[in-house]
């Protein structure tokens, strides 16, 4: 046997132990002339054909163990996406029962905001709505302040009671809100300023807008819906800027019935349609009621010498001077050109005439432009005084027998005042008068302190 033989012989004799008929079909070859060449060529072949059945074979298995995990992986894919499906489904009952809640609660809030028109009912309303509808524990409400440019904190549910009463615009959550007239949550505004407060309530805020004018802002804590949280918010920012901005107009209007333009005082209107409220507390109380009524002495002269427009002027300042000497349970009017009316509930004649006497002093101490043009020298009043129920039963009578004693007083001289069916008057001359003898004492009222 050549050398070449026994080489193969030797390197595949565990080969040949399995098929003994290649060993036998070698050593043949070798008696025929098989060359080294017609060996390697043998060799190699085999070799390419051992490796194309490992390789198949090794495919087959991997098909074979693809083929067996694939169905578990299958499964486990499809409880994933069960799993994320319900989750789904959760989230939508949830919204969905949120606007359920909210357009079965619109006909009652319409209802209620429609019986109730004060800013402390409709604040009331919307914060409880918001509570229920978003379903959070933390509602705050702020109200535009437009001449200062704040947002005025005017009720709070829940929380730690931390923030701020007021709001810049711009600043924190509530704040960004406003300026930016759009929904703010938590998250974004942290992200833009990158920092976060300690101990803050809110987690998202919204506008109270009207055709673009900003009215306030609504904000809630946390809530428990994982979705459409921001949109009900905004649903009900926007019915709370139309329930405000009627709430305002009314206001607005209301208060132009009510007042005079050029003072800012009660107008005669709503001086006799508050006392006849009074009046049935006073019955109700078994309490007096007193009237003041006074004029501006020479005031004719007054805007004849200066002109109409300091004329308005002075009765701007007298107006104000009246605020800060009478309490603010009583109610002031300007009651036609230079006549006021001050309306004192739980007042009797003896102690408001008190209160008129300090009035009449402090009007001519004051220092009035032009006031030296008067025929004295300075600014002076003249007014008389009657009380309900001692003088008269109505309220329309008591102001009539007050004008009566206006009258008196005016034709005393001026520069004093008159209670009705008294004796007594304040005159320039005689500062310390005082009541007839059956008057007794005057009572002193603490009440009628001057407001600094």
């Amino acid at each position: 046997m050549s050398p070449t033989i026994r080489t193969m012989s030797s390197l595949f004799e565990p080969l040949f132990s399995s098929f003994p008929q290649w060993k036998s079909r070698l050593a043949a070859a070798e008696a025929a002339g098989f060359t080294v060449e017609h060996a390697l060529m043998v060799i190699s072949l085999a070799a390419i054909l051992l490796l194309v059945f490992i390789a198949l074979k090794i495919n087959r298995n991997a098909d074979r163990r693809e083929r067996e995990g694939r169905p578990l992986d299958d499964l486990q894919t499809s409880h994933r996406q069960i799993r994320i499906l319900n989750d789904k489904v959760q989230r939508l009952e949830e919204l969905n029962r949120s606007y359920l809640n909210l357009v079965t609660n619109i006909s009652h809030v319409v209802k209620r905001i429609n019986a109730k028109q004060t800013l402390e009912d409709i604040v009331f309303i919307f914060s409880h709505l918001a509570r229920n509808i978003v379903e959070t524990d933390v509602v705050e409400f702020y109200v535009y302040d437009q001449a200062n440019n704040l947002l005025q904190r005017v009720a709070m549910r829940g929380g730690k009671g931390k923030g701020l009463p007021t709001c810049k615009m711009g600043k924190d959550l509530v704040g960004r809100a406003a300026s930016d007239q759009a929904i703010t949550t938590r998250e974004s505004f942290n992200r833009q300023q990158d920092k976060r407060r300690a101990g803050d309530d809110l987690w998202m805020a919204a506008p109270i807008l009207f055709e673009k004018r900003l009215l306030g802002v609504i904000g809630i804590g946390k809530t428990k819906l994982a979705d459409g949280a921001n949109h009900l918010l905004r649903i009900i920012a926007e019915i709370a800027g139309v329930a405000l901005y009627n709430q305002l107009f009314l206001t607005d209007a209301k208060q132009k019935a009510e007042t005079d333009p050029l003072t800012g005082l009660y107008n005669r209107r709503y001086f006799h349609r508050i006392s006849r409220k009074f009046v049935e507390k006073a019955i109700t109380e078994q309490t007096p009621i007193s009237v003041f009524l006074f004029d501006i002495d020479n005031f004719k002269n007054y805007n004849d010498t200066n002109g109409h427009e300091e004329g308005d002027k002075l009765l701007m300042e007298l107006s104000q001077l009246v605020r800060e000497y009478t309490r603010k349970t009583s109610v002031v009017a300007r009651y036609g050109g230079e006549e006021f009316i001050v309306l004192l509930p739980g007042s009797s004649a003896a102690d408001t005439f008190k209160y008129a006497e300090r009035l009449r002093e402090a009007i001519a101490s004051h220092p009035f432009p032009h006031r030296e043009s008067q025929p004295f020298g300075f600014l002076s009043i003249s007014g008389g005084i009657a009380s309900f129920p001692d003088h008269e039963r109505s309220i329309q009578g008591v102001v009539r027998l007050a004008d009566e004693a206006l009258y008196r007083a005016k034709e005393s001289g001026r520069n004093q005042i008159a209670v009705y069916n008294s004796s007594l008057t304040s005159e320039k001359e005689n500062a310390d008068a005082s009541f007839p003898e059956d008057s007794e004492v005057i009572l002193s009222d603490p009440s009628f302190q001057v407001i600094q």
